[in-house]
């Protein structure tokens, strides 16, 4: 823990304390604002020094050119208002011992401060709340659990540069445009502007609610955007719940993603787990796990694990690894045409409806049906498999690819047919459309082999 030594009232000193020594950052620009202080204190002159009493604190607007800089050094609530430039919180060296922090919690209304921007140092072991105005302002807390409460009712509310030390901090910031700089503690920001949000270490939760806001935050952090147009990167085991048109940056090995329509999602260091957004880019570098997503969405990843939902239409690239894909109730489509590595996808199961349509690409690919009707491509390359399940299936399916790999197989699974059975009251009694062929299983199934004429048992697998 370090102690600023900054300027305080009648040629005084008061001690603010800082957390994290270590963090010379931090320290180094709250000891450039102390400087700051004294020499507009006593350099240029232009500052009205005086140490607050806790309850009413005025300071009129003059003649002369000296705006109020307030000193509090004891514990309560103050209300300040009229013409103050800066404020002060910490210890009076005068009366407490060298590097003696102000053990006190202190509460500050300066939402009646009439000057354009205010400075606020403070450093208690306990923490500062504080109530800002319509200005702007810079506020430091140093140390302690500080609540910062910006302005929600001005027409016009000010920007803040908002920073904190390892305390565990609340910040509402109010509806302008703020800069936030947290540390290491558990904090919390409510964002109602268009505010730049950054840290390195600690745990934080930011609610989004103004749009357009800039986050770059570490690890075990939570963000929800409630608007829009965000700019999110968030360090590993971190969630974002997504909004819209957002950027979404998952800096570490693992992260989750909720929701949010027409966001840009990366992983470019690991894993990924995604959960019923709309309309997603997501490009992940390792694992991703897709539950529940829908829409138009383009997914690139490592390898990928892919629970539908209705109204999906997933543009899939697997770059290392097999992925899988299994469909849920309403109308799914898995297009993995660019994909190198194979893909094991399953229609939707009883209990469920809708239609599938499984585009494979150049890998070998596993194309199963499901209950509702479905068109299966297999794509050229490798030799695929067509699955059917007894029991699950009895739609309307079409093969559009057949004959484009050699070795492409159907696989007939829980079905009781021996391949000389299957030859005389299937393969015998197929029809025939043109170039197309159709055959019907013992559960109503209807298969459609586009441009093929001619069918054979080594075809089919799972036959007794």
């Amino acid at each position: 823990m370090a102690i600023i030594t900054v300027a305080g009232a009648s040629g005084g000193t008061v001690q603010v304390t800082v957390d994290g020594a270590m963090n010379t950052l931090f320290v180094g620009r709250t000891q450039g604002l102390a400087d700051q202080l004294s020499d507009q204190l006593n350099n240029q002159g232009i500052l009205d020094a005086r140490y607050l009493n806790s309850g009413s604190n005025s300071k009129a607007t003059g003649s002369s050119n000296q705006s109020g800089y307030g000193v509090v050094t004891a514990a309560g609530s103050y209300q300040v208002s009229g013409d103050f430039r800066w404020l002060t919180v910490g210890s009076n060296s005068a009366t407490t011992a060298p590097s003696t922090a102000l053990d006190a919690w202190v509460n500050i209304d300066a939402s009646k401060v009439t000057t354009d921007y205010l400075s606020v140092v403070a450093g208690t072991t306990q923490g500062v709340s504080f109530r800002a105005g319509s200005q702007s302002g810079l506020f430091v807390g140093g140390s302690g659990d500080n609540l910062f409460q910006g302005n929600y009712l001005d027409q016009a509310p000010g920007a803040w540069d908002i920073r904190t030390g390892d305390g565990n901090d609340t910040i509402y910031a109010g509806a302008g445009n703020n800069t936030i700089t947290l540390g290491t503690g558990v904090n919390y920001v409510h964002s109602d502007g268009q505010d730049t949000i950054t840290a390195t270490d600690g745990v934080q939760s930011i609610t989004l609610n103004g749009g357009n806001s800039f986050v770059n935050v570490g690890e075990n952090s939570l963000v929800v955007d409630a608007a829009g147009n965000e700019q999110i990167t968030v360090g590993g085991a971190s969630t974002v719940t997504g909004g819209s048109n957002d950027y979404i940056n998952m800096a570490g090995a693992t992260g989750t993603v909720e929701g949010g329509q027409l966001n840009t999602i990366s992983a470019a260091h690991g894993d990924l787990y995604t959960t019923h957004t709309d309309s997603a880019l997501i490009n992940v570098s390792g694992a991703l796990t897709f539950v529940g997503g829908t829409g138009d969405t383009t997914i690139t990843a490592g390898q990928a694990t892919i629970f539908g939902s209705n109204n999906l239409n997933a543009h899939f690239d697997g770059t290392s690894a097999d992925s899988l894909f299994v469909a849920n109730d309403g109308n799914e489509t898995l297009d993995g045409a660019s994909s190198a590595f194979g893909i094991h996808a399953f229609g939707n199961v009883v209990g469920t409806t809708g239609t599938q349509t499984f585009i494979g690409g150049s890998a070998s690919d596993t194309l199963v049906a499901g209950v509702g009707n479905a068109t299966l491509t297999g794509g050229s390359g490798a030799a695929n498999v067509f699955g059917f399940r007894d029991g699950i299936a009895g739609a309307d399916y079409t093969i559009t690819d057949f004959g484009s790999a050699a070795g492409n197989s159907v696989l007939l699974v829980d079905y009781d047919y021996t391949a000389s059975q299957f030859q005389q009251d299937v393969l015998d009694k197929a029809a025939h459309n043109g170039s197309n062929t159709t055959i019907t299983l013992a559960d109503n199934s209807k298969i459609t082999f586009v441009d093929v004429s001619d069918l054979t048992t080594n075809q089919f697998g799972g036959l007794k």
